[in-house]
């Protein structure tokens, strides 16, 4: 199977997915999902709010980039930021298999976390755009929708962890929180 098979197969049986994934290079995958993900939201998402001269929700932690030019920048620093979130996430979920002394593989962490991050966006970019053209992009509308995307996530890392990794339920469960828990304070900071 390709990357955009496991892709589709992900949103329609996940648990068959992470299956095939085991299977596939890695860490690979799971980059180019990340840079799939993020490239794509760059280029769609922030590019339309860019295009309609939208203001971020809130304003820049980032003193020197101003709210006027915000999303002009964030269509190129968004898919740094992605790479740099999916290496600390994974970084993290493997330090803690290390650390309780379980069996631990980064590449195929970082295959995990990448395709999981993926897996999602088809749903995201199409409630977004939806959104944007409704002109009902708001905060707290996107802020409920995307814990609910941020919870359909958790579940497709916890079942890629438990197939990929082999590990228990309940140890893919925390694993699987450890990735919003990293994600969404730091893209508290990026993010807008």
């Amino acid at each position: 199977m390709n990357l955009f098979q496991i892709w589709f197969l992900g949103i329609v049986n996940p648990s068959l997915a992470f299956d095939e994934l085991r299977e596939e290079p890695a860490p690979h995958w799971g980059f180019w999902a990340v840079l799939i993900r993020f490239i794509g939201t760059s280029m769609t998402t922030i590019l339309a709010l860019f295009l309609l001269d939208r203001q971020p929700f809130e304003r820049s932690y980032l003193t020197f980039l101003s709210e006027e030019n915000y999303y002009a920048a964030e269509i190129f620093f968004l898919p740094i930021f992605g790479i740099a979130i999916w290496i600390l996430s994974s970084g993290i979920v493997h330090l803690v298999l290390c650390l309780g002394e379980k069996n631990s593989n980064f590449d195929q962490i970082l295959n995990v976390v990448g395709v999981g991050m993926l897996i999602v966006m088809p749903v995201v970019w199409f409630w977004d755009w939806t959104m944007i053209g409704l002109n009902r992009y708001r905060m707290n509308l996107m802020a409920i929708s995307h814990s609910v995307f941020a919870i359909w996530g958790m579940i497709l890392h916890t079942i890629g962890f438990k197939k990929v990794l082999g590990v228990r339920t309940r140890l893919a469960i925390m694993l699987a929180l450890i990735i919003p828990c990293v994600y969404i304070p730091v893209a508290m900071i990026f993010v807008r």
